[in-house]
């Protein structure tokens, strides 16, 4: 089930100023929006930004984690 972004914030346990962070360094994908404009997220993205979190708690810069996500 699709979820907009206040929900995948709280799933994924960011802030939604990091999601767009991520999209905007291109390790979350841009998602497709509804009608009205809001973002619609699929729902591996809250595994997606919980191994960012995780990567960058283990010391992996930002570059790095964008090389390990795109394997």
């Amino acid at each position: 089930m699709e979820m907009m972004t206040g929900e995948l914030a709280k799933r994924a346990r960011v802030n939604v100023e990091t999601l767009r962070f991520y999209e905007r360094k291109g390790l979350l994908p841009v998602p497709p929006r509804r009608a009205s404009g809001y973002r619609e997220y699929p729902p591996d993205s809250v595994t997606r930004i919980r191994f960012i979190k995780r990567a960058q708690d283990l010391g992996f810069t930002l570059g790095e984690i964008g090389e390990l996500l795109g394997l």
